[in-house]
């Protein structure tokens, strides 16, 4: 049986006071990171910081077979046939890049590319701007890859596509991959697969694809190292990208020859801590039941979906977009009632770490008919308390967003108006919880302002979407201004109404006078709020003292 809680003892982050009691559930942008990884690149600046293949002193050579080392644990956890189809990249977006350039220069006027319409916009943007470069054609299939088959002509040069979701999860059959490479040989098959490596292994040998990206991140390993893998023979058909030091076999003043694969693609001075961290990382893997964490894993995901169907089946204003089925540890849920940025907002506050937003993913979005998606991703160190908290923390949100909407409705209905917050009524507030309520419901009672909606006014810097406009009105014979303000999330909404509820009316001078740290501590709001909601409520501030 695999123990999460042994397992999470692993990860120094969890131990720290200021994180006893986080839930972190945002595995599917970056898990977090064992004490060995941590050692092992601290240890390799401690007693092994040498510049690889640049000199034959101790540390250059000590520092170059460490890289080679881990080439061939990378070779071996991945199943590549020899460590030589291993390229070291800053992750897998610098990979994709890299393909995208120096794939597409070989290809004709005409010639498609084939992906999803799910594809993370790191595997879409660079295709992007390949196709425009070579005047290729982009062609998408469906999001669960359903009609990725009759996509493929004659013209069908190159498929790239995720292997997993990172916004719905779904985990695509490796089975439907090597059918392609068996029926179309002639056609570059990529796959993204930052989102599967962290959730069990796979084999190389399999010939499912003849590229295939990730970064260490994903799964437990440093950030700013990720993995190129190519069949050696495609691998000599893509044109380098990046061109410098140790990629080069002879340079004159006018002309260079080049070294071959995978050197040909690590230009510059490589990641080399980051690279240690990452052999220390597949190290600790190999001491690990994979099975069982696999097994752990998918009854968590089993979990995770069986409470959120409790609690919507009670809570109707929010959809489950994800199931269980083939999933490799993500439930995303959507609402045209809530907002997205709200739910995290709150969750946040209550230390559950969740990630809200469009998720680099838009044109999915787009097809799915939402705007913002709350997604929630599990890693072996969660456990059912963790999804029992977050449940917990969201039926409380709930609640609150049900008594708000009540309460803004008899207000309507009497004629009255909760827009500006009475600083009074917020002083006499006995907790956060109450001071939270009183700001969501001045956010939510703020009408949607289609046509405020505009790039020009948007104000940047603000974790969520916030526009603010301004009027200037004379009044006893000074330029005083006047801010309207909408935003996709009413947290934002309050909190602009608490500054706009100081400074409309005021002049330009007036308004930079006024203290709004001692404001907002006398409210008791600045230790309440994260780091990142100060930075936004700064950003407010900066703005309109600007304007």
């Amino acid at each position: 049986m695999f123990d999460p809680i042994k397992f999470k003892k692993s990860f120094p982050l969890f131990s720290l006071e200021e994180n006893r009691s986080l839930v972190y559930l945002d595995n599917a942008a970056t898990t977090q990171t064992p004490q060995c990884v941590i050692d092992r690149i601290v240890d390799f600046y401690l007693r092994e910081n040498g510049n690889a293949n640049r000199a034959s002193h101790r540390l250059a050579r000590t520092a170059t077979a460490m890289m080679e080392g881990v080439r061939q644990q990378v070779a071996d956890f991945l199943g590549a046939a020899s460590k030589s189809e291993i390229v070291f990249t800053s992750g897998a977006t610098a990979g994709i890049n890299l393909l995208a350039s120096g794939l597409t220069s070989r290809l004709n006027t005409g010639d498609e590319v084939l992906l999803s319409n799910a594809e993370h916009h790191a595997n879409l943007v660079p295709w992007q701007e390949a196709a425009k470069a070579q005047a290729l054609q982009l062609v998408f299939c469906n999001h669960q890859l359903g009609d990725i088959k009759d996509k493929i002509t004659s013209k069908t040069k190159i498929i790239s596509v995720l292997a997993a979701s990172n916004v719905l999860g779904k985990k695509h059959s490796l089975r439907l991959f090597k059918e392609i490479k068996q029926d179309y040989p002639d056609v570059i098959l990529i796959l993204d697969a930052s989102q599967i490596i962290g959730h069990g292994l796979i084999n190389l040998q399999d010939n499912f694809c003849d590229f295939l990206v990730c970064s260490a991140h994903k799964f437990y390993g440093p950030t700013g190292i990720g993995i190129l893998y190519g069949r050696y023979e495609q691998l000599l058909k893509v044109r380098p990208s990046k061109f410098g030091g140790e990629m080069i076999q002879k340079v004159s003043q006018y002309s260079s020859s080049y070294t071959d694969a995978p050197y040909i693609f690590e230009a510059g001075t490589s990641s080399l801590a980051a690279i240690a961290g990452l052999g220390a990382c597949i190290t600790y893997l190999a001491t690990m039941d994979l099975v069982a964490i696999a097994e752990h894993e998918n009854q968590l995901t089993n979990y995770l979906h069986e409470k959120l169907f409790e609690l919507i089946n009670i809570y109707t204003e929010l959809t489950l977009l994800t199931s269980a089925d083939s999933n490799i540890g993500i439930a995303a849920i959507a609402s045209s009632q809530c907002s997205m940025a709200d739910i995290g907002f709150w969750l946040d506050e209550m230390d559950v770490a969740v990630r809200v937003g469009d998720h680099c993913a838009q044109p999915l979005l787009s097809a799915l008919g939402v705007e913002s998606i709350l997604r929630v991703s599990i890693a072996a160190y969660n456990t059912n308390k963790d999804i029992d908290d977050l449940c917990q923390y969201l039926q409380e949100f709930l609640n609150e967003n049900r008594a708000s909407t009540k309460k803004i409705q008899e207000l309507t209905n009497h004629k009255k108006s909760h827009t500006f917050i009475n600083r009074e009524e917020l002083l006499a507030s006995k907790s956060w919880k109450d001071r939270y309520k009183i700001i969501l419901m001045s956010g939510k009672s703020v009408p949607k302002k289609n046509h405020m909606r505009a790039d020009k006014n948007l104000v940047a810097g603000c974790e969520s979407k916030l526009w603010i406009t301004f009027a200037k009105e004379v009044i006893r014979n000074e330029v005083c201004y006047f801010f309207t303000v909408d935003s996709d999330s009413n947290i934002v909404k309050g909190l602009a109404n608490l500054i706009l509820c100081q400074v409309n009316g005021m002049t330009k001078e007036e308004i930079k006078a006024v203290d709004f740290e001692t404001y907002f501590h006398e409210l008791g709001l600045l230790r309440h709020l994260s780091e990142s909601r100060v930075n936004g409520v700064v950003s407010m501030l900066q703005h309109i003292r600007s304007c």
